[in-house]
């Protein structure tokens, strides 16, 4: 089985395509190949490497910038999928799109369900959310994965900048009102890869289990990596982003378990691995 993966450059495809590729016949192109919003690249990409399955990681992912300049988050994240859903509805191309947690305002006390309803509280949330529909809304045979809290060993993400701030200042300060489950974007591949095989449709929540605060997941980095560094817990409201973040994104994991038979491990556990495997 053929397997494309769009925005495979990034830090979730650089994790999960070699993974992949131990499965599946894997090809990854990027932006510099493939502008997800233009129909007429997407033809041609798709004539050139005639998938089965096209896997969708293609977005705009600054949070704080979507709120900048939301016509281009709306292309990109709401219209990009949309074409993508038409391609693949007439190619016969099964389409696995990632969104994630922000689609939710987490003001939830227990963990969401895939079938919560979904009140987006900033522009990312929204245009992600739009993408979301458009795909749902079409007849291509499509799953929607939904990840969150994510790091790995390419491209920025909270453990490396944490990280990097602590051994040149040896303080900072770390928001513990928002709540979610961090998860390595290695341990995204089985899961898809078991969506794949079992042709399965509609939404997953797929992220490492258990959960805790942003402030937690630094005092854990230091600890593990054996940093002395003073971590300091402030608020959402003091550390003032343009966009408003989920304060709840812990996903409830039933369904991907009952459907996949996959258990996803803690996220110490999977915190710890990354940080064993970083150079």
């Amino acid at each position: 089985m053929k397997v494309l993966v769009t925005g495979g450059k990034g830090l979730l495809g650089t994790c999960i395509a070699p993974v992949l590729g131990e499965h599946f016949d894997c090809a990854v192109c990027d932006i510099d190949e493939w502008d997800i919003t233009s129909e007429n690249a997407g033809k041609k990409m798709l004539d050139l490497h005639r998938p089965d399955v096209l896997i969708n990681l293609a977005a705009m992912t600054d949070v704080d910038g979507c709120e900048d300049d939301p016509e281009l988050a709306g292309r990109v994240n709401g219209a990009g999928p949309a074409v993508l859903a038409g391609l693949c509805s007439t190619r016969r191309v099964k389409l696995i799109h990632i969104s994630t947690d922000y689609v939710f305002d987490g003001r939830k006390d227990s963990p969401y369900r895939e079938d919560d309803e979904p009140c987006p509280q900033s522009v990312y949330g929204r245009t992600k959310l739009a993408g979301e529909r458009r795909i749902l809304e079409s007849d291509v045979d499509a799953a929607i994965v939904r990840a969150e809290w994510l790091y790995g060993h390419s491209g920025s993400s909270f453990v490396e900048k944490v990280t990097k701030i602590g051994l040149s200042e040896g303080r900072l300060s770390v928001v513990n009102d928002q709540r979610g489950s961090p998860t390595y974007a290695k341990d995204l591949a089985m899961p898809i890869a078991a969506v794949i095989r079992k042709n399965l449709t509609g939404i997953y929540h797929v992220s490492n289990s258990g959960w805790c605060t942003w402030y937690d997941l630094a005092k854990a980095i230091f600890s593990i990596r054996g940093m002395d560094v003073e971590v300091f817990p402030i608020s959402s409201k003091e550390l003032g982003r343009k966009a408003k973040r989920p304060a709840n994104s812990v996903f409830d994991l039933t369904k991907l378990r009952r459907d996949t038979g996959i258990e996803m491990r803690g996220w110490m556990d999977a915190l710890k691995d990354y940080l064993s495997e970083a150079p």
